[in-house]
């Protein structure tokens, strides 16, 4: 077992612990960039060696000069939380040294810098090697007393680079006691890829004593790290400003040289261009060379693809699906600009569904399934966003039936209890949810300067209380598949009764529609937070006298179950023609889709639903806009945002007609329906090789895997 270590605390008394999130203090925790050495001798060249690596904040990692990869990857984690998560990450790394010695080098980065960086308090590194060769032997060796460390002053932050600063002289590292409890990482490596320019050029010129500066563009919107070489004989400052789009930038690297470099930044961005600014102040000329991104996402190994006589609309298949590239990291993010946390479920759930019809991977959609359940063991069913909590039982549910991995299901049966346990304490005698924390997630759309992203309970309640109601009854049939019949049948009792009393008191006969809450007043939370978790309080508005009509409400209550038939479709043909209720975003235009699908609306009113996604590809193709409709305030949308790209999901799904039948592709169902396109093709990768339906002059042709049983329909 390798120990953990880090700089000499005799040496460094300031740079050994730090805040363990962005959220946490203080504010002000000191950053710093350590480096480790050392060349390991082996008793003859070896066939592989495999390295176990993990730091805390942040690593990079090279061997023989050859950059392996950065990690750790992400714990996971909600938004404000400021605790250490429970489990922290290792990633493995196969070499094939081509001698019989072997030298690695680490930079590790001390303090959070983005919400997603997850500290356990302290700075670490730790590697494990095992060499193994080709009589069967092995040889094992670690991270100890004996490697080297020091600290590179170069790195001022995360964005800021001072590279005429000298680092310091090697000594033995120390050994520091572990806090960090390690899990392997069953993902893949990131795929880096270095992007130049499109417009605008990879150089920049400046004379002696002179500023010289150009705008540089990319193709599309990436995630990913600023990188550039500099020939220069004195010194020079370089600026470089990212932006998703011109008039949207953001504070980027900053460097000060003294002669000739090679700079790959620390931070990711999101970005679509650059401002680059060159000031020499040396008496020779310089010139920045090779300016790039390194762009990052998960690897993409499959592809789903959707075509059709609608060019308009593939353009609106093609950036959603080029935006869930780019916010698949480690993890999941909202958006590469944001770097939330695992807090987002409902950005997640959304972007998992458009992975199964386009990339087909769910390893990254188990591991943020598994880091959200220890979230909820390690917070007592608590989640930062209310509505999010719920979503991620739906997550956990169709990740299992795209897979068939009753494991996970096991796993997560602990965190599944905690989180419907802890609602069940937020029913009040109405039989709705009545004393939650919040009402937040509904939707990111302001009504009379009230925000549905923190709702008062008369624009909240509707929508979680069915979300609880959708989650119990999914519950039910997990618990129902693991043998657990009597907890199966409990949560459906427990949804029977909410179904009963959503119907009778959040439902007004006159309008045929259902109002967004209650105006009784708001109840003080009755099942407290756990420890050290964030207070939401600030985000539970007193509640108002006027009775709201949503789209969102009445979606949610076709869609998670409490009406149907005739009843379900009246209330979708309002919430598609009634311009009086409340309107949606593109995040919330997934689940109307859902329920019109569900009750058999989605041609037309889903196809014509899909176009309003035309426009904003028209004005930004780049990336996708985070919405239609700007919320108020001074917030400013990105671009780069996958909640909204539920159209790479719907249409291949709906014009493939797909239904999963038996878990893991065993048995599924298609039933064509071009939706009246002149012509479209769809790809679906599955776990046995791609799914083709192709649709033209009326027919349809299909190609399935010999292991995949089918019913056409």
């Amino acid at each position: 077992m390798a120990d953990w270590i880090w700089l000499n605390p005799e040496q460094y008394p300031a740079y050994q612990t730090t805040r363990c999130t962005t959220f946490a203090e203080p504010k002000d925790a000191p950053f710093a960039m350590a480096e480790f050495r050392k060349e390991i001798a082996l008793c003859a060249r070896p066939v592989r060696v495999t390295l176990t690596v993990s730091g805390d904040t942040k690593y990079w990692l090279w061997a023989e000069g050859r950059f392996l990869g950065m990690g750790p990857v992400c714990a996971g984690g909600d938004y404000g939380n400021t605790q250490p998560m429970p489990r922290y990450y290792a990633t493995r790394y196969e070499l094939r040294p081509e001698t019989e010695k072997i030298a690695l080098f680490a930079r590790v980065q001390l303090s959070p810098a983005v919400m997603t960086d997850y500290s356990c308090g302290h700075g670490g590194f730790y590697l494990e090697g095992r060499a193994e060769y080709a009589d069967g032997t092995t040889k094992e060796f670690c991270t100890d007393e004996s490697w080297q460390a020091r600290l590179n002053p170069r790195y001022i932050s995360a964005r800021a680079y001072d590279y005429t600063r000298m680092p310091d002289g090697w000594m033995n590292a120390a050994r520091v006691p572990s806090v960090w409890t390690l899990r392997v990482s069953p993902l893949p490596l990131l795929d880096e890829e270095r992007l130049s320019p499109v417009e605008g050029g990879d150089r920049l010129s400046a004379a002696a004593g002179r500023t010289a500066e150009i705008t540089v563009l990319f193709d599309r919107i990436y995630a990913g790290y600023i990188a550039l070489d500099l020939k220069a004989r004195g010194r020079c400052e370089i600026t470089v400003t990212p932006f998703e789009l011109e008039g949207q930038e953001e504070k980027g690297d900053f460097i000060v040289a003294d002669g000739n470099l090679s700079h790959r930044g620390s931070r990711m961005y999101s970005v679509g261009g650059c401002h680059i600014r060159l000031v020499n102040h040396s008496d020779a000329p310089a010139e920045i060379e090779r300016f790039a991104l390194i762009s990052t996402h998960y690897p993409v190994r499959s592809e789903g693809a959707f075509r059709c006589g609608d060019r308009a609309l593939e353009r609106v298949y093609d950036v959603c699906r080029h935006t869930l590239k780019i916010c698949r990291q480690s993890l999941h993010l909202d958006s590469p600009r944001h770097q939330e946390t695992l807090g987002c479920t409902g950005d997640y759930y959304i972007e998992s569904l458009m992975t199964y019809f386009t990339f087909g991977d769910p390893r990254l959609i188990r591991e943020d399934v598994i880091r959200t359940a220890d979230w909820l063991n390690r917070a007592d069913g608590f989640m930062f966003h209310t509505t999010y909590s719920l979503i991620w039982v739906e997550m956990l549910h169709d990740l299992f039936m795209f897979t068939g991995d009753e494991p996970l299901l096991h796993e997560t049966r602990p965190a599944l209890d905690r989180l419907l346990d802890r609602f069940a304490g937020y029913v009040g005698e109405s039989g709705l949810i009545e004393t939650p924390p919040s009402w937040m997630f509904v939707d990111w759309i302001t009504v009379d300067g009230l925000s549905m992203h923190h709702p008062p309970k008369a624009l909240g309640q509707t929508v979680l209380t069915a979300l609880y109601h959708r989650a119990l009854r999914t519950a039910g049939g997990i618990c129902r598949r693991l043998g657990d019949e009597s907890a199966a049948r409990d949560c459906e009792a427990r949804a029977e009764k909410v179904r009963s009393a959503f119907n009778a008191r959040l439902y007004d006969e006159t309008r045929g529609l259902y109002f967004d809450g209650l105006n009784t007043p708001q109840m003080p939370c009755t099942r407290p937070l756990p420890e050290d978790m964030t207070d939401v309080s600030a985000f539970m508005p007193e509640n108002v006298g006027k009775r709201y009509y949503s789209k969102q409400a009445n979606t949610m209550a076709v869609l998670c179950g409490l009406c149907a038939g005739e009843k379900a479709q009246k209330i979708m043909r309002r919430v598609m023609e009634d311009e009086t209720l409340i309107d949606f975003q593109p995040y919330f235009a997934h689940y109307v889709l859902d329920a019109l699908w569900k009750t058999g609306l989605f041609n037309p009113y889903g196809m014509k639903l899909i176009d309003r996604w035309k426009p904003m590809v028209d004005a930004c193709d780049k990336g996708l806009q985070e919405g239609w409709i700007k919320p108020g305030g001074s917030y400013s949308f990105d671009h780069s945002h996958a909640w909204g790209g539920t159209p790479a999901y719907q249409l291949p799904c709906r014009i493939m007609g797909f239904e999963m039948l038996e878990p893991g592709f065993r048995r599924i169902a298609l039933h064509p329906d071009a939706m009246g396109l002149d012509w479209a093709e769809v790809v679906m990768p599955t776990p046995f090789g791609p799914l083709t339906v192709a649709l033209r002059d009326g027919g349809a042709e299909v190609e399935v895997p010999d292991e995949i049983e089918i019913d056409m329909r």
